[in-house]
C-alpha cells in the first residue's frame, strides 16, 4: 500500500471511529495497543485493541492483493499470542480497487488457522454516514455507494459542522481516500462548494504537507525502531550506527536497512549498506 494510505487509514483508525469498530470487532469501544515485536523479525501491526470482553483485535489493511497474507497473519498471531496470552481476533480489511483475491487459512495436518477477511466496500456506506463519529463519516468514501457523489456531499455536510482546525484536518484526509477511488476531483469540487475559508486552490499543497508529516512521524517511529533491533542485536556498539542511519533521507532506505538487521551476520553489512546509500 503506497505509504501516504497506510499512514492515513491508520492515523483514521486509530481513533477507533465507533460505528466502523462496531461493524468490524461488535463492541463500539476498545482499548488502543500501540506495540512493536522485536522477536524474528520487527513487527507494528496496523491496529492492535484491547475489547471490552478482554480478547484482542488486529486488524492489517491492504490496497492491493498478496500472496503471503496467510503467512503474515500467523506469524502476527504467533506474536501477539505470546506476548499478551489473550483470544486474538485477526482481521485483513481490504481497501484497495481491484478484485479482492487473497486466502484466509492455512490448512496442514496438525494446523487450521483462519482469520476473516473484509472487502470494505462490502459494508454500506449508509452506516458509517449515520455516525456522529467524523473518523467513520470520511472512511464512507471507500464503502459501498450507488451514487458516489451524493456520499461525498454528506461526508462534507457532516464535516461541516466539525471546529475550523477539525474540518479541515479531516478534510485532508479524506481528499488522501479519494485517491484510492479515483474521486479526488468529486471531493475538490463539493468542497469548494462550502460555505467556509477553505483555499481548495492550494489543496494539494495543503495535501502534501499534511501527507510530508506523517511521514516524518513514521520516520521517528522508524528509527526508534532500528535503534531498538541493533541494541537488541550488536549491544551498545550497534548504537554507533545511528548517527549514519538518522542521514538516510527516505523511509524507504529506513524500512529497506531495517529489514537488512534480520539478516545482516556482522557490523560490516550494515556499514557497508549505510556507505552505499548516503
Amino acid at each position: 500500500m503506497p505509504q501516504y494510505f497506510d499512514i492515513t487509514l491508520k492515523s483514521i483508525l486509530k481513533k477507533l471511529p465507533r460505528k466502523f469498530m462496531k461493524i468490524m470487532t461488535g463492541f463500539e469501544t476498545a482499548k488502543f495497543l500501540d506495540v512493536q515485536f522485536p522477536e524474528i523479525k520487527y513487527r507494528q501491526p496496523d491496529l492492535l485493541v484491547e475489547l471490552p470482553d478482554d480478547s484482542l483485535f488486529h486488524m492489517e489493511m491492504q490496497a492491493q492483493n498478496d500472496r503471503n497474507m496467510d503467512c503474515r497473519e500467523l506469524e502476527y498471531l504467533y506474536l501477539i499470542y505470546c506476548n499478551f496470552r489473550k483470544s486474538v481476533q485477526q482481521l485483513v480489511l481490504y481497501v484497495g480497487d481491484g478484485k479482492l483475491n487473497m486466502k484466509n487459512e492455512i490448512k496442514m495436518p496438525g494446523l487450521h488457522f483462519t482469520y476473516r477477511i473484509i472487502d470494505i466496500r462490502d459494508i454500506d456506506c449508509r452506516e458509517l454516514l449515520e455516525s456522529d463519529d467524523p473518523a467513520d463519516n470520511i472512511l464512507a468514501i471507500l464503502c459501498k455507494t450507488d451514487d458516489a457523489d451524493g456520499t461525498i456531499r454528506g461526508i462534507i455536510a457532516k464535516l461541516y459542522e466539525l471546529p475550523v482546525e477539525d474540518r479541515r484536518n479531516y478534510i485532508l484526509e479524506l481528499l488522501t481516500l479519494s485517491r484510492l477511488r479515483g474521486l479526488t476531483k468529486s471531493v475538490k469540487r463539493e468542497v469548494k462548494k462550502m460555505p467556509v475559508t477553505i483555499d481548495i486552490s492550494t489543496d494539494e499543497l495543503y495535501l502534501d504537507g499534511k501527507e510530508e508529516g506523517l511521514l516524518e512521524g513514521e520516520r521517528i517511529g522508524l528509527l526508534e525502531g532500528i535503534e531498538g533491533m541493533l541494541e537488541i542485536k550488536f549491544g551498545l556498539t550497534g548504537l554507533e550506527l545511528m548517527n549514519m542511519v538518522k542521514a538516510l533521507n527516505t523511509v524507504d532506505k529506513l524500512e529497506e536497512f531495517k529489514n537488512l538487521i534480520k539478516l545482516a551476520g556482522s557490523m560490516d553489512e550494515l556499514k557497508a549498506f549505510l556507505g552505499k546509500s548516503l
